[in-house]
């Protein structure tokens, strides 16, 4: 099954946060010391959204990216 690109919801902020964590902590590619968190996410999403896409990628119902 191939992945589906939507614009991002409040709801995906938890995935996105999980997501994005990784690339915060582990790796030298973001200028954030701390992974944001779910709420964070979700301030980001709905600030960003009435200017630019925010999208994410889904499988079977399921935030992948």
């Amino acid at each position: 099954m191939a992945c589906a690109i939507r614009l991002a919801q409040a709801a995906d902020a938890a995935a996105a946060a999980a997501i994005y964590a990784p690339a915060v902590i582990g790796r030298a590619i973001s200028f954030e010391f701390e992974p944001p968190d779910a709420a964070e996410m979700a301030r980001r999403i709905a600030k960003t959204l009435p200017a630019h896409p925010w999208l994410v990628a889904t499988k079977r119902g399921e935030v992948i990216g």
